[in-house]
C-alpha cells in the first residue's frame, strides 16, 4: 500500500513540473513573438510618456523643416514613414506649401510602433541620409516607395537603394547609421511629444499652434486662414 501511494506522489509530482516547464515555455514565447516588434520599434522608449499641456515650438536647430526659419507662419506636421494616410498626404502637403506663403514646414516623428513595424527604421534611414545632407529627399523617397519596403521583414537593402537614388555618397555609412540606431534620439523625442499632447494618429497638422482637423488641401488652406501671421 505504502509502495503504491510513494508512485502515485511521485507521477503527481512529475506532472507537476511538466506544467511548470510548459507554462514557462509558453509565456517565453508570447514575450518574444511577432507583437514584441522589430529591434528598430523596440529602441523606442514607450513606457515614460510625460503629459505636455503645449505644442512644443519650432527649434530650427533640431527640426527637420523646409523653408525659412525666420517665417511667420509654422506649420508642424506629426507623421510616421509607414501610415498609409500620411503618404497620401505627402503630395498635397507639397501644394500647400506653394499655397501658404511665409510658411516654414516642419516635419515630426511619430512611429506608431505597434502597428508599424518598419517605423522607426525608416525614420532611422531618413535621419541617416539626412547626415550625408539628403533628408527631404529621403523624405520623399520613403513616401512615393511605401508600398514596396512596408511589408519587408528586413528593409535596410530597399532603404539603401532609395538612399543611392536620394545621391547619399557612403552607403556604408549609411547603413551603419541605421543599424547602429545612431539618429535615434529625434526620433524619441517626436514620439514623446506626440504622445505626450495626446495625438490619437497620424498624420495631426497644427498651423501656428492650433490643430487643423481637415485632411484635404481645400480644408486644410480654409482652416488654417484665421490664424494666419500676416
Amino acid at each position: 500500500m505504502k509502495k503504491a501511494i510513494t508512485i502515485a506522489v511521485i507521477i503527481l509530482v512529475v506532472l507537476g513540473f511538466g506544467f511548470y516547464l510548459f507554462k514557462i515555455s509558453d509565456n517565453t514565447q508570447q514575450g518574444t513573438g511577432a507583437d514584441s516588434g522589430s529591434i528598430y520599434n523596440d529602441s523606442i522608449n514607450t513606457s515614460n510618456v510625460q503629459p505636455i499641456t503645449s505644442l512644443p515650438p519650432f527649434n530650427p536647430n533640431t527640426d527637420h523643416y523646409q523653408g525659412s526659419a525666420s517665417a511667420k507662419n509654422v506649420f508642424i506636421e506629426y507623421a510616421d514613414y509607414q501610415c498609409p494616410a500620411c503618404a497620401e498626404a505627402a503630395p498635397m502637403l507639397k501644394q500647400a506649401m506653394a499655397q501658404l506663403p511665409d510658411t516654414v514646414f516642419v516635419f515630426r516623428y511619430f512611429p506608431l510602433v505597434q502597428i508599424h513595424p518598419n517605423s522607426v527604421e525608416a525614420a532611422l534611414a531618413a535621419e541617416a541620409a539626412g547626415t550625408q545632407g539628403k533628408y527631404w529627399e529621403m523624405h520623399d523617397l520613403l513616401f512615393q516607395n511605401q508600398s514596396s519596403w512596408e511589408g519587408l521583414a528586413d528593409p535596410l537593402d530597399a532603404f539603401a537603394q532609395y538612399a543611392q537614388q536620394a545621391g547619399v555618397k557612403d552607403i556604408s555609412q549609411f547603413k551603419s547609421d541605421v543599424t547602429g540606431k545612431k539618429n535615434l534620439a529625434p526620433i524619441q523625442t517626436g514620439y514623446d511629444q506626440a504622445m505626450g499632447l495626446n495625438l490619437e494618429g497620424t498624420p495631426t497638422y497644427f498651423f501656428n499652434g492650433h490643430q487643423l482637423q481637415n485632411s484635404d488641401l481645400s480644408g486644410l488652406l480654409q482652416e488654417a486662414q484665421p490664424f494666419v501671421n500676416k
